[in-house]
């Protein structure tokens, strides 16, 4: 009650310039998601996992091979990952559903009053979530090395989670927050379809993994593929160069607009990179009468074997 109480206390619409000084408190989020997931796998990931994956009356010597086994771990994976998903995107979206440049991208740069970027003040809930993101995409680095599954994509993942992390410390010092809570939004909501889709792979719910596939498809499409470069990268390569003073920012402005559009540039490469093996599977479900394989990347994963 104590610590509910303490987060009613605190004025989440607080405004201040964000600083390097505030990931002061990213190691208490880089502790905090193994610590919950460790948790989670214990007393909720693996019950549940095994009781949708083989049944009521399953028997312990029925996870006894190296295919249910990692049937398991996989769900687990998939589990742990929706639930992060999930809690960012409501995040994400209570934090910029109310805000101006949530409908229009020209308030990334501009406002409340006479605020031009990059002399804006971003609010105490914005610094909460992007702590909460960057924190998750740090611990999910280790996270691929030591605790999941080797799959055949391992390098661009990992390429994956160190550009996150690079892009979300850089934009919050360089004062993108406004749009950077944006981008967060448009690739959590993708994922958490993803991850349904392949929960239900494993446990064999044919039907329901095809429709979450359908429409992480199709929401990979309208939000990555559409609204990142026709709206975001738009915005962040052109809008934020009619608002920029260069008289004011002569060289900081131009060395965080390249290095930050750099990176966002980088960012749309893996999502046409995965978009081709998603489209791939697509075709490989329509010959297969509807039926799809258990992840995009499965097709050359080295299994756990204990």
């Amino acid at each position: 009650m104590g610590l509910i109480q303490l987060m009613k206390s605190i004025n989440w619409e607080e405004e201040d310039y964000p600083a390097q000084e505030d990931f002061i408190v990213l190691p208490f989020f880089f502790m905090f998601f193994p610590s919950v997931r460790f948790f989670l796998d214990r007393v909720l990931f693996e019950r549940v996992g095994r009781r949708l994956i083989f049944g009521k009356g399953y028997q312990m010597q029925d996870t006894n091979t190296t295919d249910n086994k990692n049937k398991v771990i996989k769900f687990k994976e998939s589990a742990w990952k929706c639930i992060y998903f999930l809690s960012a995107e409501f995040l994400a979206l209570y934090v910029t559903s109310k805000e101006p440049w949530f409908n229009n991208t020209r308030h990334f740069w501009v406002g409340p009053g006479d605020q031009v970027w990059p002399d804006q003040k971003i609010k105490l809930k914005l610094k909460g979530l992007y702590m909460y993101a960057a924190g998750f995409y740090t611990y999910s680095i280790f996270a691929l090395i030591f605790w999941e599954t080797r799959r055949s994509d391992f390098g661009v993942l990992m390429g994956h989670h160190f550009a996150t992390v690079t892009l979300v410390v850089l934009s919050y010092i360089f004062r993108f927050g406004r749009v950077g809570s944006v981008v967060l939004a448009i690739h959590d909501a993708s994922d958490v379809f993803l991850e349904i889709g392949k929960m239900s792979k494993y446990c064999g719910a044919e039907k329901l993994a095809s429709i979450a596939f359908i429409i992480f498809v199709l929401s990979w499409i309208l939000l990555r593929l559409i609204y990142f470069p026709f709206w975001v990268l738009w915005s962040t390569s052109y809008e934020v160069v009619q608002t920029l003073d260069k008289e004011k920012h002569p060289v900081v402005g131009p060395i965080c607009y390249y290095l930050f559009n750099t990176l966002l540039f980088c960012l749309l490469v893996l999502h046409i990179y995965w978009w081709v093996l998603m489209y791939r599977m697509l075709v490989n479900q329509i010959q297969a009468g509807g039926k799809i394989s258990e992840d995009v990347r499965s097709d050359s994963e080295d299994e756990h074997e204990d």
